[in-house]
């Protein structure tokens, strides 16, 4: 009898190790996690490649993705600051977790980097694939964190970038693309221009162009004979630099930018021809933050080494509402060569009309238009921002931009000689691979107005 005992307890030691405790296999929500955690995602994918814009609303609230596909996921990373991330996984519906250490993938330094400056220890990519081939109807799919004890933690959040969308194998619960705001009518509006970002010189626009949230761009520098800023592209790829807004302002108070009066932004370059002909513009508001496909536009410009202006007509996007904030400017969406982009100035119209009027009288005088308001102060420090690692298309393009014979557009202001800091290199930790902004000191505050996902540990 006291064998069988013995046999009894070894059997029930050996159940103990070699299964992992009901506890393990369930899922904490998010908010209930209980120590810093920040969850970025970048890309929904669709048979191992980045979603098309048609026919995939981007995880917005809980948007769906069509099929008939082969797999669904999606790719980013997350950082904690109290236990290592060993794999990732999903859950469909209700159902059991599935979760596997291949879908964490090799981490960049950059996305390290950032973790860090975030106050986190632990980071990792993820890349997680969904098997639906043999799925039918719609279903929720939400994605999902494995630490080193065994805690699994859903992505999801009620922010505005829940990871979680909805499957529809016959792509009938898939969202419609928002309809685009209607044009507002150039009679009834006035037609002066907003604010007025003129790059003659540096003044005023020290910290305009982030110094470490850029990609692909070797130097950012104020050329007082050409009378505007340069940014120098070193690199074939995806080039993008985070436009300070937050950083500018007038009579001492903040630039503001009203998203319902202003639906027109003007661009004023010169470009390399043979590099490409279209860029990309994210932008977020203190109604919708974060940079995603949802809040982006491209723009297209005409294959010339003139000067020219381009139109991003932002009122077509119905988030477009609010207070802009910080944005991000790709100069293309995707440059085949390493180039100079010449930006002479960014300016704020009602309506395309006036936008055109303004862009015209550039052209042909080489000066711009008086208007008020023109930032011309900037606060001390560089605030952090929101920058998101996003590949897939956007809006629907401008139109054609309205160009001019190579000229000077201004007598141009003294400028300092020295270049903005460098970047793409990854080297430098402190300054690079923040995919997203992050508010250092208060990031549980302002990481969710960011577009960041973030739980922190509740006070006992």
């Amino acid at each position: 009898m006291r064998k069988v005992s013995v046999l009894l307890i070894v059997a029930l030691l050996v159940t103990m190790f070699s299964f992992p405790a009901a506890a393990d296999s369930s899922v904490t929500e998010f908010e209930d996690f209980g120590s810093l955690l920040i969850v970025l995602w970048d890309n929904i994918k669709i048979n191992g490649n980045n979603a098309p814009e048609e026919p995939v609303t981007y995880l917005e609230d809980f948007g769906a993705v069509g099929g008939p596909v082969q797999t669904v996921g999606v790719r980013g990373w997350a950082a904690c600051n109290a236990v290592d991330i060993t794999a990732f996984g999903y859950v469909i519906d209700d159902g059991e977790p599935v979760i596997k250490e291949e879908y964490k993938v090799n981490t960049e330094d950059a996305v390290i980097a950032a973790a860090q400056n975030a106050g986190c220890q632990y980071a990792s990519r993820y890349d997680v694939a969904v098997d639906v081939s043999a799925v039918e109807g719609d279903h929720t799919i939400d994605f999902l964190i494995q630490f080193e004890d065994g805690t699994i933690v859903k992505m999801t959040t009620n922010s505005a970038v829940p990871v979680s969308f909805i499957y529809s194998a016959d792509g009938s619960a898939v969202n419609a693309t928002p309809e685009p705001t209607a044009e507002p009518d150039p009679e009834s509006l006035d037609n002066a221009p907003g604010p007025i970002l003129s790059f003659a010189d540096e003044e005023g626009y020290e910290n305009f162009f982030s110094s470490s949230m850029r990609n692909q761009i070797e130097d950012i520098y104020f050329d007082d004979e050409k009378g505007c800023v340069i940014i120098s592209m070193d690199v074939v790829g995806d080039p993008y630099v985070v436009l300070m807004f937050s950083s500018l302002e007038i009579d001492d108070e903040p630039l503001e930018v009203d998203a319902e009066k202003y639906k027109i932004l003007q661009l004023g370059v010169r470009i390399n021809p043979n590099t490409g002909d279209r860029g990309q513009y994210y932008f977020q508001t203190d109604e919708n933050a974060g940079y995603d496909e949802a809040k982006d536009a491209l723009f297209n410009y005409d294959k010339t080494d003139a000067l020219q202006y381009v139109n991003v007509n932002l009122g077509k996007n119905k988030k477009w509402t609010g207070i802009m904030a910080d944005c991000r400017l790709d100069p293309f969406g995707g440059n085949s060569e390493p180039c100079d982009y010449e930006l002479y100035y960014m300016a704020f119209f009602t309506n395309e009309k006036a936008a055109n009027d303004f862009g015209d009288k550039w052209l042909a005088e080489g000066t711009l238009p008086t208007a008020e308001p023109t930032p011309t102060k900037a606060p001390t420090a560089e605030p952090a921002a929101t920058p998101e690692a996003v590949i897939t298309d956007a809006p629907a393009a401008t139109e054609a931009p309205k160009t001019a014979d190579a000229q000077k557009p201004t007598d141009a202001a003294k400028a300092t000689d020295k270049p903005a800091d460098k970047d793409n290199t990854q080297k430098d930790k402190n300054n690079t691979g923040l995919i997203v902004g992050i508010v250092i000191g208060v990031v549980a505050v302002a990481a969710i107005v960011c577009g960041i996902l973030i739980s922190k540990k509740k006070k006992k």
